[in-house]
């Protein structure tokens, strides 16, 4: 196969099931059908026919770009090599985009045919509602309900994409997942931002954000929230719509930027009159984790990157040693390390804020106070104590910096 990573073909357990057990379906895909899908991972049990016709697609008559399922109950179509969007044909649920992880195009030279098979992570449908097991010399259908998903969502590595990949596990919110990103595709194409009216954008959101919950909780039939639904549909939500918010986060922040420059310029003149030698070690570390700000897409990931640049400023002040991995903070066994106090803490963030503008590039623009504005109004759920705390304390730096009766 394509990648390393993906057993080979007759490994996997479904297409086993299908050459085996139902091969006159593979022979159908041979000499009709345009496409196979085959997912990656199954329960070990044997599967019924439909499960296998709705992984079987034949060219749409009425469409040029789509395909049928074999059982005629869904279609499918090509974003690009790597993806299909997946569609239910007549229950009107909406649809969902596919990572495809391998293709191979088959040429059968007798029949002179071609047909692609395509390996996905996991099944187009839910496949734990039906199976067969063996009785005796016929096979019993066995009814299961949808269990509920076994995977939570690591909020300590939460980004855009482990949120979609996480929702998208859900089976049972699938039509409300599917209708979000529809809402959110349009968003992003039709709806209007202007700086002055940001706060619009925000409330239309938040609205989408709150249907999607609303209706994935009745899927669920579950009257209490979910913490990890909740705080991924947050992180998905923002991250999928950040290009197209933060050109206006941007200007509506432009003031404040330049005013935060203008400053800390002044700040630093006034440092070099009153000393001989300006102050020119710098925290590197925190510097490099704190510039990450500009790559991140949703509020809660440049939160926790406030939290970890605080927790390497506070180290290199205080002698501690710092878990990269975690971003934990532990005090170095010294008699000399001693915990720092609230203004120490402020005053170090303040000197790293200010390293930061001062050593970028002339040619790069720094926009920390968007950044402010992003993490603070674009979430949906309070922030833990401890990245609350580390954001309430680079904000309060921001406005400290850019307060123009501030006296350095």
């Amino acid at each position: 196969m394509a990648q390393q990573d993906i057993p080979e073909l007759e490994d996997l357990l479904f297409y086993q099931q299908l050459t085996s057990n139902f091969s006159d379906l593979y022979t159908k895909v041979q000499e009709a059908c345009s496409i196979v899908v085959i997912p990656q991972y199954l329960n070990t049990v044997i599967l019924k026919r439909d499960a296998f016709e709705s992984h079987i697609f034949r060219p749409s008559p009425m469409y040029l770009r789509k395909h049928v399922s074999l059982n005629d109950k869904y279609e499918i179509e090509f974003d690009n090599n790597r993806t299909i969007r997946f569609f239910y044909k007549k229950e009107g649920v909406g649809e969902k985009r596919i990572k495809i992880l391998s293709q191979e195009d088959v040429r059968d030279s007798i029949r002179q045919r071609a047909y692609s098979i395509l390996i996905i992570e996991q099944p187009l449908i839910d496949l734990n509602g039906l199976e067969h097991v063996p009785n005796t010399t016929s096979f019993k259908t066995i009814i299961r309900p949808l269990l509920p998903s076994v995977s939570r969502f690591n909020a300590s590595a939460g980004s855009y994409e482990s949120s979609f990949m996480f929702l998208d596990s859900l089976r049972q919110i699938e039509p409300a997942f599917a209708r979000l990103r529809t809402a959110l595709f349009l968003f992003n194409e039709t709806y209007v931002i202007l700086p002055k009216f940001v706060n619009n954008a925000i409330d239309k959101l938040r609205q989408l954000r709150l249907q999607f919950l609303q209706e994935s909780y009745k899927l669920l039939n579950r009257p209490y929230e979910d913490r990890d639904i909740e705080l991924a549909s947050e992180i998905y939500i923002t991250g999928n719509t950040y290009t197209k918010v933060w050109p206006t986060i941007i200007q509506h922040t432009e003031t404040k930027d330049k005013l935060l420059l203008e400053n800390i310029r002044i700040r630093q003149r006034k440092q070099r009159t009153n000393s001989n030698e300006f102050p020119s070690n710098s925290n590197q570390s925190a510097l490099s984790e704190l510039k990450k700000l500009d790559d991140l897409k949703t509020s809660f990931e440049k939160a926790k990157c406030i939290r970890s640049t605080l927790d390497l400023t506070i180290a290199a002040k205080s002698l501690m040693v710092v878990d990269a991995k975690n971003s934990a903070v532990t005090y170095h066994s010294s008699s000399n390390a001693m915990p720092m106090a609230a203004d120490e803490t402020l005053t170090a963030f303040i000197d790293l804020i200010c390293q930061l503008i001062l050593t970028a590039d002339t040619n790069s623009t720094m926009h920390l106070a968007a950044h402010e504005y992003y993490t603070e109004y674009f979430r949906f759920l309070s922030l833990p104590q401890d990245i609350d705390y580390a954001f309430t304390t680079y904000r309060g730096v921001i406005e400290y910096l850019t307060n123009s009766s501030t006296v350095f």
